[in-house]
């Protein structure tokens, strides 16, 4: 791990996953805007885990500075606390992706038990409020559903009792 080009080649492979990600996420964001969903930036797990990539990379391009006495001695004082600043964000990062992950899941589990599933793969929409005429049609849709339903048990009842 101490070898500059491994660092710098591993630097580079984070930088590129980040930008995937950081471009998938608002790639994603531009989409659900154009289906009248809004999705906030920081609960897009792709933003955020492309952000701690970009971190990451730049802790280890820091790391490779300061190992390979690129940077002089005098700046030492400057890099070395960037360095852990650095590190310190990318480790924050890190937990707000964890935990937006588990929110996400917990949210996905239970739009999934609900009747009206919207997926968006992993992220949290905050749908648009539906027009009267929309929940008044969706109602009667759903009373008529179960009328159906209705005949069709007693149906089967009168079947099984014989009297069909």
């Amino acid at each position: 791990m101490n070898n500059p080009t491994f660092l710098s080649l591993f630097s580079l492979v984070f930088i590129l996953l980040g930008s995937y990600n950081v471009f998938t996420g608002s790639k994603r964001i531009r989409e659900a805007h154009e289906r009248g969903v809004t999705l906030i930036w920081y609960k897009q797990i792709n933003i955020l885990t492309g952000v701690e990539y970009i971190l990451l990379a730049l802790v280890f391009i820091v790391s490779t500075l300061v190992r390979s006495k690129a940077i002089p001695p005098a700046l030492n004082g400057i890099v070395v606390p960037f360095y852990f600043v650095l590190l310190l964000a990318a480790a924050l990062l890190a937990g707000l992706v964890i935990r937006q992950g588990i929110i996400n899941a917990r949210t996905i589990r239970a739009k999934s038990r609900s009747s009206s599933t919207i997926k968006s793969n992993g992220t949290s929409a905050i749908m648009k409020q539906a027009g009267a005429e929309d929940v008044a049609e969706e109602h009667t849709a759903n009373l008529e559903r179960r009328r159906e339903r209705r005949r069709n048990a007693a149906a089967a009842r009168r079947r099984r009792a014989g009297k069909a």
